[in-house]
């Protein structure tokens, strides 16, 4: 139950805690396929660093461990950021995965190649391959560290064999290009789930009640964290609390992953029924139910009541493992805890606040 981060991410996130939200644009890459190009575009350097901290919010609460490249943590353990508490609790640890290079060597320039999806990219990456074989540099450092440091991340990921939270910017480059992490991950198929089911929440209302309108599109667990933080530098320390509180979650989630990873399909059968489970139960809550679904009859005394649909996987979802991730799915959208977020900062009202909150409302990028 480990997974690999970029220390690029955790280099952004101690520059948001250090200096705040910043009102300037970073870059990522656009591919247009049809005109077999790509381009450079803005995005806003806040949006970017509050994905980091959303991300790994959710790795600490949800992974055992959170492996780094030991050869880069100067890029942020450079600032004195709330970091060091996750660290010092043993979640951080930093790895050696260039003590074998050459491992990694074969698998980084197939993901190079995967990744070079049009003649620009392609003809681009060898101009930064040869300016670091001839002087030690390369003449596009940004398209670089996307990139060649991205297939690098994922040729670590698939040596290694853990799962990889990408950088951001490195995540849209990967989606364009149709790079498919690796789905034998218990932690992504259940994010899967979640998010799928929020996202029909978001179409629908339970009992009329507009807490469950999703117009925010914002992961479950950092909005907790946002909610039971006053500050977010505290964020952090909400976190590893949080941390505790679903021990049993990430416990169950390291026993789907042995199962996953041992490829035993009866254990991975039983780990996706209560899935399964859990899909259906959320969706009676929505009102879907099949209309071939049997209809049970229950009675106290002369009253008895019909019901449609499963009761007993009602009555299950209340308990355990079920109850603990229909919390996450079943829980408020984040339209105020985005808007708590910004004023952390004290960017509610001004421009780059206004940014942020378009983005985590229609997450087009």
């Amino acid at each position: 139950q480990s997974i690999i981060a970029d220390n690029w991410s955790l280099q952004n996130i101690s520059e948001l805690f250090t200096n705040g939200l910043n009102n300037e644009n970073t870059l990522y890459i656009d591919i247009n396929k049809d005109d077999d190009s790509y381009e450079f575009k803005e995005i806003s350097s806040a949006i970017i660093n509050i994905e980091s901290l959303f991300d790994f919010i959710t790795d600490i609460i949800l992974r055992d461990q959170i492996l780094v490249d030991d050869k880069f943590t100067h890029s942020w353990k450079q600032y004195n950021s709330p970091l060091n508490k996750v660290v010092e609790s043993k979640i951080i640890r930093e790895y050696p995965f260039l003590v074998t290079p050459k491992n990694l060597v074969e698998p980084r320039d197939e993901f190079v190649k995967r990744l070079c999806v049009t003649s620009d990219l392609v003809r681009d990456h060898e101009i930064n391959v040869n300016g670091w074989i001839s002087q030690g540099k390369t003449p596009n450092p940004y398209l670089s560290q996307t990139l060649w440091g991205g297939a690098g991340m994922l040729a670590r990921g698939f040596v290694y064999e853990q799962g990889y939270t990408p950088h951001p910017i490195r995540k849209r480059l990967f989606a364009s290009t149709n790079i498919m992490l690796p789905s034998e991950d218990s932690v992504v198929q259940l994010d899967n789930v979640i998010n799928e089911k929020r996202a029909n929440l978001s179409k629908s209302y339970i009992n009329n009640d507009e807490i469950y309108s999703l117009s925010v599109n914002m992961p479950p667990l950092p909005i907790k964290v946002i909610q039971e933080s006053n500050s977010v530098e505290q964020m952090i320390s909400v976190a590893l609390e949080m941390r505790k509180e679903y021990e049993e979650l990430r416990n169950w989630l390291g026993c789907y992953q042995k199962a996953l990873t041992d490829g035993s399909y009866k254990d991975i059968l039983k780990f996706k029924k209560i899935l399964h489970s859990i899909s259906l139960y959320v969706d009676s809550k929505m009102g879907i139910v099949d209309s071939n679904a049997p209809t049970f009859t229950t009675g106290i005394g002369v009253l008895k009541i019909a019901l449609k649909g499963q009761p007993i996987n009602t009555l299950i979802n209340q308990f355990g493992i079920r109850s603990m991730i229909n919390e996450l799915i079943i829980s408020k959208s984040g339209n105020s805890d985005i808007k708590k977020f910004l004023n952390f900062f004290g960017e509610k009202n001004t421009v780059v606040g206004l940014k942020v909150l378009e983005h985590f409302t229609n997450k087009n990028i």
